[in-house]
């Protein structure tokens, strides 16, 4: 289910009111999100879309703040998913052997 970037009522039928403030869109040759503030739940949060999917994500202050104590192994991992997890990931499709250990039996 696709969020809507703009300010408006909750699409499942309530009263609640979606309170939603576009902050950025962020392009590059690899990707294009949507970045905005939502302050319709417990707190504030960022929504972060995928302007071509339009998949998106909530990130909480707590979440955020994860961002930025990941490791460099971490980031890198992040990456390794949707149509880039087979070019990054060099056990992507192999079978694992008898001990688990990634290697065809």
């Amino acid at each position: 289910m696709s969020a809507s970037a703009g300010t408006g009522p909750a699409q499942n039928g309530a009263h609640h009111v979606v309170k939603r403030r576009s902050l950025a869109e962020l392009v590059n040759e690899f990707a294009a999100v949507g970045v905005s503030l939502d302050t319709s739940g417990n707190g504030p949060r960022l929504l972060v879309e995928d302007l071509e999917s339009g998949d998106h994500i909530f990130l909480t202050p707590l979440e955020l703040a994860s961002l930025c104590l990941a490791t460099e192994e971490d980031r890198e991992d992040w990456i390794r998913v949707g149509n880039y997890r087979e070019s990054r990931d060099p056990s992507f499709g192999r079978e694992r052997g008898p001990g688990g250990n990634g290697v065809r039996s």
